[in-house]
């Protein structure tokens, strides 16, 4: 996942995010694609904190489940 970070210019929120990705598992059942797709469509602040990037991650992931 860090390389989908990188290649979307979030390599720092990445490594900000790194162990709260870990110790919550945020990311450990998500699609590759998924985190790409939320990449594609967000804009993201790179001061954001990690609640907020796990409010819009799961908002975003929910929004896409409902549209399976």
């Amino acid at each position: 996942m860090a390389d989908i970070f990188s290649d979307y210019g979030y390599s720092s929120v990445y490594h900000r995010f790194k162990t709260p990705l870990y110790v919550t598992g945020l990311l450990d059942d998500m699609e590759p694609e998924l985190l790409e797709d939320f990449f594609e469509h967000m804009e993201l602040s790179p001061e954001l904190f990690f609640d907020e990037f796990r409010f819009w991650i799961q908002y975003y992931a929910a929004s896409q489940n409902n549209h399976s």
